[in-house]
Parts: C-alpha cells; sequence; structure tokens
C-alpha cells in the first residue's frame, strides 16, 4: 500500500530528474570548442608531444614542495 502512496511524488519528481541528469551527461561528453581545442591525443613517446615537458614540471613542483616540507620541519620544534 505504501508504493501505490508514493507513485504521485515519484511521477512529480521524474520529469526534474531526468532533466539533471540529461545537463549532467549533456555536459559530461560536450566537446571542447573555445579557448584552444585539443588536437590529437598526447602520449609520453611522442617526438612531438609536450608532454615531456609537463612531466618534467610535475617532478620540479613536487621536489620543490618536498623541500619546502623539509624546511618546514626543521623550523617547527
Amino acid at each position: 500500500m505504501i508504493v501505490y502512496r508514493a507513485v504521485p511524488y515519484l511521477v512529480l519528481a521524474a520529469p526534474p530528474a531526468i532533466m539533471l541528469l540529461t545537463i549532467l551527461i549533456g555536459g559530461c561528453t560536450m566537446t571542447r570548442t573555445a579557448g584552444e581545442p585539443v588536437q590529437q591525443a598526447g602520449f609520453y613517446s611522442d617526438p612531438n608531444s609536450r608532454a615531456g615537458e609537463a612531466l618534467a614540471r610535475e617532478l620540479d613542483r613536487r621536489e620543490a614542495r618536498a623541500a619546502l616540507r623539509r624546511v618546514i620541519d626543521e623550523v617547527q620544534p
């Protein structure tokens, strides 16, 4: 009997829920057109890829964070 009482509420809640899911799924699958669109997938092994530079920058950032963490730990008693 409880299921029969919930049906009108489910009917009222279904259209907004479907619309919200449609917007979320559509936004996740939309292609990027503004700014600098991606020409092709970048691989680290590709000779013309800039992914290696990004990897080097990330490793430098991690090293700088580790050095900063060591300095902070040395200063704190």
